[in-house]
């Protein structure tokens, strides 16, 4: 009975909530089963057709191109592309369907059906009355289908007689289909719970909106045959209908956006005299040879794969950004080219860094290139809207990201669906979050649940099935894809939840999968909270400063970095980062690119930190098997740190081809790196040892590469960052007034609170005055002296109007009470506290409390009232005061930080009673002594790579101590890691150097409260 039949409506996860299996399941079990063919018939779109696609490639089973379409005056139909025209409308019509409506909404009257349908079958799945359907059968003519099915449910003989009805009086063809939601019944209870997320509810109050059985799984052709022996010619309908489908994604034909030549250029010779302009830029003293033979090669190359359009709509959106005054810079493995660099959308010299093009782009593997373009985070949107403004939003759409069920996530949404109370749910969340998803009977018996509870072990075992599963869809970060072709007739379009926003329905490893290029337009807030703090070093300081002309190499910036003075620093201010720089010492700009590059996934589990920093210190000998490695090695002492040197060797060491070389260095960077890598491995051995390598030599080296499977920078993507990272450590060196309010006026970003920040740029000299109507605009910014000024952003719950308000209608004239603020703002009460509360009224009122009095003594706050802020009552009253653990608690409560007394000062007599040191006297604790020390918890980290070690930083009064917890007291204190906010440790310091940790043997909360 082998391919006798074709399953036609199959709906895989990709429905978002009403299939319970992914599209390679589907696939991959039609295939087992002998069906001649399969289709994904997903509700108005095309999320999973790459994936069924490729998967129907490796499994030799034909794949139809299919969508369930609503409409908005008719019955739900199937649409099948017949052939490349058939997929352009069935592409358009669920962008029209979708574009219709708000996110997550479909619909299109039935005539947008009838009079776009060429190349497209349509099959109706179940029947309806045949007023409802006559009118689109007819407009469909020979291509329309009655489907039928049966389900061994209640009614279905009445359905299928229904059906056949419906055929005889529409004179269509009667097809069978078996309306799949899973492929396999196994999969029936997941089914089940994705109904009752959907609906809200649990799966007691479901009722009839839950299947009856677990029947609408994929079946096989003997057991279809059996199901339908009394009308076989339905099934072989379902033969007939998928011969008639030739449509397939390696028909899809991608090009690049050609607009805005100048007369008489083609895309290739217009990028050409760009470049060459550029480099005129770049090299004003003359281009050097070597560059120009570089510049030939990309050029060439560019043409010969028909990119050049690419180029220059990157080229066009860097150009306009600038225009703008917006800070952007390109990075990732675009600083390998020397057009990138030419063109201003890069700013790594490649050639002067010899880094490897091939990284890039190369004419064997013939995949697009990959640029991505950081602006400043709060400008992008500009950026974004340039882009559909210029090519048109038929033409341009954003990159979607598929928001899969993770973790905690699933475990709350599969509990509440099966019953557990909402505490349950929460508590079981919370601990499995803390545990990485590991939860056995002491666990779960530690958060009140029982691990012979059935709905608990229900929840954990379909919380692991659901794990992957999509949930619905976002924005990717920045992918954008520009089309020559209208787009929505090659990838449907809908709207997202962000108003202006239209995304494509494939993430970004569809569209690699199918050779569509795409654009990654990313918002980086350290270039935001660079340009402002350029702005105010112009205004403040009268000195006029750009990222290209801030002084290069500056000794006190490397002095500062040495002492690991990096808080705020981009890229360099994590703990590890900061243990990692008095180490290192860097000393010049490459040492910050390897220093970026080492902290990460790769480099650690390959065991390549250590090695560097014992050659880097002169304990251990740099030795080089041949000139070769040499030459690719010398700059990081023999150990291979970055994608391209791992991509040289296998070309120097074991003779692979450069294709060869791009596809190890793809094989490690994808997620399933470890069983792709098997293949490389015998042949990087066997090429090392031909050519003269020792097998343990070669045999390292491939271990190391290993690493990168877990993540490592390319170097371009290090240097790139680097830069701005010495950009930051700059303005940090020599303005930090100026740098600490950029960065609190680009919040939310970085590594730290603005507590931590305003503590560091108080250590570093720099007054800081706190929120005052009369004195703060919106934004943190400087007077007079060099001293920092608190903005009102600062103050929670303010919203940036009032804040605005408060500040334009000051107009240089002081406030001189509340009500004269109520009355010029027309502020409502409520905000006026959040100012009282916060002590941003302290020039107008002798404390907090007297001044939420007079706010509440004031006349009616209604916009149109007569006596708008006038005092109704002149009743004065002693009010007590706060005591100052009060207003230290209120101030972290309102503005996030409070400039009277850090919370430690209050709790240090707690301290000294525990025999605790300050972070500060850490210094003078020999190493090996056990010690004491606490603080307020600002940085919890238990990364992947750590192997059960947990790292806390504690802020005191003086500065910030780092803990190291060990797996087993860990476990023991969990709890008070994950929930206190003061804590205290205990255990043996640890010193490297200038680095400094408290290895922990026992842990402790300090008092939540203040003491008052």
């Amino acid at each position: 009975m082998a391919g006798v039949y074709a399953e036609l409506v199959c709906r895989s996860n990709f429905s978002f909530l009403r299939g319970a299996s992914h599209p390679e399941e589907l696939i991959q079990a039609a295939a087992e089963r002998g069906l001649a063919a399969v289709a994904l018939a997903d509700a108005d779109g095309l999320y999973g057709a790459v994936k069924a696609h490729l998967a129907a490639r490796d499994a030799g089973i034909k794949f139809l191109l299919a969508s369930e379409l609503t409409l908005m005056d008719g019955p739900r139909v199937v649409l099948y592309a017949q052939d490349a025209r058939g997929y352009a409308n069935l592409s358009r019509l669920i962008s029209k369907s979708r574009m219709l409506h708000p996110k997550g909404e479909a619909g299109l009257p039935w005539r947008e059906l009838a009079e776009g349908n060429e190349g497209l079958l349509a099959l109706l799945p179940h029947p309806v009355p045949v007023e409802r359907v006559a009118p689109l059968a007819e407009a469909f003519s020979e291509r329309f289908y009655v489907g039928v099915s049966r389900s061994l449910s209640s009614g279905d003989e009445a359905r299928v007689a229904q059906a056949k009805a419906l055929a005889r009086e529409l004179g269509a063809p009667l097809c069978a289909h078996n309306d799949v939601h899973t492929h396999d019944r196994s999969r029936q209870p997941l089914q089940d719970v994705l109904t009752a997320i959907r609906y809200k509810t649990t799966l007691g109050q479901l009722g009839t909106r839950r299947l009856p059985n677990a029947e609408r799984t994929l079946k096989g052709p003997e057991e279809m045959a059996r199901l339908f022996a009394d009308c076989p010619e339905a099934l072989e309908r379902t033969l007939e209908l998928a011969s008639r489908c030739h449509a397939t994604l390696d028909g899809l034909r991608y090009h690049f956006s050609e607009q805005d030549l100048p007369p008489g250029q083609s895309t290739s010779s217009w990028l050409r005299e760009l470049t060459y302009q550029g480099l005129q830029v770049r090299y004003p003293g003359g281009v050097p040879p070597e560059v120009v033979k570089q510049i030939e090669h990309e050029l060439k190359l560019i043409a010969a794969l028909d990119f050049a359009g690419y180029f220059l709509a990157i080229w066009d959106i860097v150009r306009f950004a600038r225009s703008r005054g917006i800070l952007c810079q390109g990075r990732g493995s675009a600083a390998n080219s020397a057009v990138c660099y030419a063109l201003g959308v890069t700013a790594i010299d490649p050639v002067r860094m010899g880094l490897l093009f091939e990284r890039f782009l190369s004419m064997e593997r013939k995949e697009p290139p990959d640029i991505d373009v950081d602006f400043e985070h709060e400008r992008r949107e500009e950026v974004l809207q340039y882009v559909y403004e210029k090519h048109g939003r038929d033409r341009a759409g954003m990159v979607c990201e598929v928001i899969c069920y993770r973790g905690r996530l699933a475990l709350r949404e599969v509990g509440k669906a099966l019953g557990l109370s909402l505490d349950q749910v929460d508590r079981l969340a919370k601990t499995a979050g803390s545990y990485g998803g590991e939860m056995g009977p002491e666990l779960l018996k530690e958060v009140g649940l029982s691990a012979d509870d059935r709905r608990v072990r229900q929840t954990l075992a379909l919380a692991t099935e659901i794990e992957g599963f999509p949930r619905h869809l976002s924005i990717h970060v920045g992918g954008f894809v520009i089309t020559r072709e209208p787009l929505v007739e090659m990838i449907p379009v809908e709207n997202a939840a962000m108003k202006g926003r239209t995304v494509v329905q494939w993430e970004k490893d569809d569209l690699e999968a199918v050779g569509v290029l795409k654009v990654d337009l990313l918002g980086l807030g350290m270039l935001t909270a660079l340009a402002k703090c350029l702005a105010l070093i112009k205004e403040h300081h009268g000195r006029e400063l750009s990222l290209a002309t801030i002084p290069a190499e500056d000794p006190a910036v490397y002095e500062m970095l040495c002492n690991a003075d990096s808080i705020g620093v981009f890229q360099i201010e994590s703990r590890a980062q900061m243990n990692m720089l008095p180490r290192l010492k860097p000393q010049c700009f490459y040492d910050l690119v390897v220093e970026i590059a080492l902290i990460r996934p790769g480099p650690i589990v390959g065991d390549m930190v250590h090695p560097y920093l014992r050659r880097r210190e002169g304990r251990e000998p740099v030795e080089y098997p041949s000139e070769d490695v040499k030459r690719i090695l010398q700059k990081t002492l023999g150990v291979p740190l970055f994608q391209e040197q791992a991509m040289k060797l296998a070309m120097a060491v074991a003779g692979f081809t450069p294709a060869e070389a791009d596809g190890l260095r793809r094989a490690l960077s994808h997620k399933r790196a470890e069983e792709r890598l098997g293949p490389f491995h015998k042949r990087f051995v066997e090429g090392g040892v031909a050519r003269g390598y020792t097998p343990e030599y070669v045999d390292t080296l491939f271990r190391q590469f290993r690493g990168f499977a877990h993540y490592g920078f390319p170097e371009s993507h290090s240097a790139s960052f680097a830069l701005l990272a010495y950009a930051s450590a700059w303005l940090k060196c020599h303005y930090p007034a100026a740098f600490t309010a950029a960065l609190l006026n680009s919040q939310p970003m970085g590594f730290y609170a603005p507590h931590t920040l305003v503590a560091d740029a108080q250590r570093h000299g720099v007054k800081v005055l706190g929120v005052d109507v009369n004195h703060s605009g919106w934004d943190c910014t400087m007077e007079e002296g060099g001293a920092l000024r608190l903005g009102l952003r600062m103050v929670r719950g303010l919203q940036e109007a009032a804040g605005r308000r408060v500040e334009s209608a000051r107009q240089g004239v002081r406030y001189a009470s509340i009500g004269e603020l109520a009355r010029r703002t027309r502020a409502p009460r409520h905000e006026l506290a959040r100012l009282a509360l916060s002590g941003a009224l302290g020039s107008l009122s002798g404390s907090r409390r007297d001044a939420l009095w007079e706010i509440q003594a004031l006349g009616p706050l209604e916009e149109t009232d007569l006596f708008f802020g006038m005092a109704m009552d002149g009743t004065t009253v002693e009010l007590p005061q706060m005591n100052v653990a009060e207003r230290v608690s209120k101030d972290f409560e309102t503005v996030g930080v409070s400039l009277e007394k850090h919370p430690l000062e209050l709790l240090r007599p707690v301290l000294r009673k525990r025999g605790a040191v300050t972070a500060a006297g850490l210094e003078r604790v020999r190493a090996g002594a056990r010690v004491a020390v606490g603080g307020m918890l600002i940085c919890r980290q238990m990364p992947p790579t750590a192997k059960g070690f947990c790292f806390l930083s504690l802020e005191d009064e003086t500065g910030i101590a780092n803990l190291v917890v060990p797996p087993d007291a860990y476990a023991r204190f969990r709890k008070d890691i994950h929930g206190a906010l003061f804590l205290v440790g205990q255990g043996t310091l640890e010193k490297t150097g200038k680095v400094t940790n408290v290895k922990v043997q026992q842990l402790e909360p300090l008092a939540s409260a203040l003491p008052g």
